[in-house]
């Protein structure tokens, strides 16, 4: 996944997770937190690796 790519998945993830009730989020936060720190996971290998080439 791209940085791009995964910002997008993050933006979408939280847009999607927003659209419902409050009593809906609480019962899928857990589940929304897991994809999100996936999401973050494959965003910072993205990031870590350029941020070391412009050193």
């Amino acid at each position: 996944m791209t940085e791009e790519e995964s910002r997008k998945a993050l933006f979408a993830l939280h847009y999607e997770y927003m659209q419902h009730k409050p009593e809906e989020r609480l019962k899928m936060y857990n589940d929304y937190i897991a994809k999100r720190n996936k999401i973050k996971e494959e965003l910072a290998k993205t990031i870590i690796p350029n941020k070391s080439d412009n050193n």
